[in-house]
């Protein structure tokens, strides 16, 4: 069984107010990562980024800080055009106070592209995330097996898949995918089925070899979140086994 990190993903609408940092503080012993999004943000990225980067690593303990700025199309809030989404990935890249970065995999955008992007922020020291989301479904297994392998190929140290449920027979395709490649790969796997009817990705991912599990600390920021703490009981319940 995968020992699985916690993410914790927060979403300030501008500087990250005292009832969150408070919340990280009381709850660390929970958290791995904090995931600070950042495409609610409508301009000044660089600028907010800066100064709320700045607060997590005054209370930094020993998570992790991973930046992701998420797009309309992948069901985010995030209206930059891909010239732009893939400039802002590079001007993150080279930012020393976070660890790693959050990648959306577009097929529109070419591999090669995605790549010198990729070992940009590899000469920078970060860990990279390579992500596929689809809040309107669950592609047949074999798609997402495909997907995988493709983000895989452009050597992240983790790839992510979410999907949307209809029935709980794609809850248990999306985890037969992640089963199936965290033992066909070398990167560190995610696999989440989001809403209620996916709980169980979220809670038993190390089961299937998935190695980090998104939680909340109030308002969950995707359909199925979990507070970090019950997050956390329900996968060490799984790793008691």
């Amino acid at each position: 069984m995968a020992e699985v990190k916690v993410a914790a993903t927060i979403a300030p609408q501008d500087i990250i107010d005292n009832e969150t940092l408070n919340s990280i503080n009381d709850n660390h012993a929970y958290i791995d990562i904090i995931e600070l999004r950042i495409d609610q943000w409508e301009s000044h990225h660089h600028e907010l980024l800066m100064k709320n980067l700045s607060l997590l690593n005054e209370i930094k303990d020993h998570f992790k800080i991973l930046v992701t700025y998420r797009t309309i199309s992948q069901g985010g809030k995030g209206q930059l055009t891909n010239k732009e989404y893939l400039q802002l990935i590079e001007t993150i890249s080279s930012i020393d106070e976070c660890q790693m970065i959050d990648i959306e995999w577009e097929s529109n955008i070419e591999v090669e592209t995605h790549k010198r992007i990729i070992e940009n922020a590899h000469r920078h020291q970060k860990q990279i995330i390579v992500s596929y989301h689809n809040f309107l479904e669950t592609p047949p297994l074999e798609e997402l097996k495909f997907t995988y392998y493709k983000m895989q190929k452009l050597n992240p140290e983790y790839v992510k898949i979410a999907v949307m449920p209809k029935e709980k027979q794609d809850v248990a395709m999306l985890l037969e995918a992640v089963a199936y490649t965290s033992e066909a790969i070398s990167q560190q796997v995610i696999g989440i089925s989001m809403s209620h009817l996916g709980l169980v990705s979220r809670t038993a991912q190390g089961v299937f070899g998935g190695t980090v599990s998104y939680g909340c600390l109030g308002e969950p920021q995707a359909p199925g979140q979990i507070h970090v703490k019950e997050l956390k009981k329900q996968l060490l319940f799984y790793e008691s086994m």
